[in-house]
């Protein structure tokens, strides 16, 4: 039997896959539906959710990001942060654990891991932490790509910005940003908040020898 690892704040499953792949079953948690979740999905409450703990090998959470990103760091939001709660339900589990979010919330974490999609050979640059409560290996420093797919905000191809030499980029279309997030079954408004499940089948290989 595979061991069995509980995602919460599920999202469209790009991190639930990676654990899948690297050898996990997986049960999602998401308050909002997640028609295209490709496994096992609880629709409730991530923060309290309707199963125990203890019946897991491990968990992932990843709260939702967007009161930590850069401009709302900047401008200030009313979106709620839910790491601090999010880590003392993980602490609390005795189980072993995957904190994971934006580079904005770097103050909040505490000695994330970072990984990009050019450390995969990923077409995005999808920089996210991660923060452990156990000793986790890196992949080897990639540097940036001139050209990721911009998967963000809405699919309507609008310019993000003009570069030096005067080309644009624009958000992707959806088949790119599948094929750039390594996620043939999202939908754009699941995609453009997802990890790329190359990112947590890394870890799942090394979660795997700590629930072992």
């Amino acid at each position: 039997m595979k061991p069995l690892l509980l995602d919460l704040f599920c999202g469209a499953g790009g991190a639930a896959m990676g654990y899948h792949r690297a050898g996990f079953d997986v049960i999602g948690v998401d308050i909002a539906p997640q028609p295209h979740y490709p496994f096992d999905f609880i629709q409730a409450d991530a923060l309290t959710p309707p199963v125990r703990l203890g019946a897991f090998d491990a968990i992932h959470a990843s709260p939702p990001c967007q009161g930590y990103t850069t401009m709302n760091n900047r401008h200030g939001s009313s979106i709620a942060r839910s790491i601090e709660p999010t880590r003392a339900l993980l602490a609390g589990s005795g189980l072993p654990w995957v904190l994971e979010n934006v580079p904005g919330a770097r103050s909040r974490m505490v000695n994330p891991v970072r990984l990009t999609g050019e450390q995969f050979g990923l077409g995005v640059h999808r920089p996210r932490l991660f923060e452990m409560n156990w000793l986790a290996l890196t992949p080897s420093p990639a540097p940036r790509q001139d050209d990721p797919v911009a998967v963000y905000g809405r699919n309507d191809g609008r310019r993000l910005w003009t570069r030096a030499d005067g080309s644009e980029l624009h958000v992707a279309d959806l088949e790119s940003a599948r094929c750039g997030m390594g996620m043939p079954w999202a939908e754009w408004d699941g995609i453009r908040e997802a990890i790329p499940p190359a990112y947590t089948e890394f870890i799942g290989a090394q979660l795997l020898e700590q629930v072992a």
